[in-house]
């Protein structure tokens, strides 16, 4: 199991790595959750009470110059709704606007979906200029994304078609009509 919170030994080594982390440009980009916390808030901040619930999900992301993990804050409050359909749409699970939704919490980690990248730059804590990758939208799947083609008909199945039609027109029967 991969703990990255593990302790290090002072009497031990270590595996050497290098940082594994890449600054994305700015565009659309596939994305795949790898992890979801739940967590409460405790922070300082006008936008969001001490108390409220929310999700970390970290999103893997790939583009020509490799991978990145985003880590997005997903705020269980209903100003951030939006937020929150926006998200679930584009991982497949589709909401109706207006209506009820009850998301499958469970069918999160390994969802796949699209998300509008933003480069943003931050002051750190050493007062160093830095820049890191945030998700500006999450998108909705595309038209035919994950949707089977219609396969055409045989012939079987055409003059079979043919042979019902013109037995319900012989029939003279009307739908709707008593």
């Amino acid at each position: 199991m991969n703990n990255e919170n593990e302790f290090l030994d002072w009497n031990s080594g270590w595996v050497a790595e290098e940082s594994d982390f890449i600054l994305l440009p700015e565009g659309q980009y596939p994305f795949t959750v790898t992890k979801l916390e739940r967590k409460i808030y405790d922070g300082n901040s006008d936008k969001i009470p001490n108390g409220a619930p929310y999700a970390e999900v970290t999103c893997e992301v790939v583009g020509k110059e490799g991978k990145t993990n985003v880590i997005e804050r997903l705020y269980l409050m209903k100003k951030f709704a939006w937020k929150l359909t926006q998200f679930f749409t584009s991982i497949g699970q589709p909401t109706v606007i207006g209506q009820a939704f009850s998301p499958n919490w469970s069918t999160v980690i390994g969802s796949k979906g699209q998300a509008k990248l933003e480069v943003n730059s931050y002051t750190g804590r050493d007062g160093n200029k830095k820049q890191n990758n945030r998700i500006k939208e999450f998108l909705k799947p595309t038209a035919n994304n994950g949707v089977v083609q219609q396969q055409p008909q045989t012939n079987n199945q055409q003059q079979w078609g043919q042979q019902q039609n013109s037995q319900q027109s012989q029939n003279q029967f009307q739908p709707g009509a008593f």
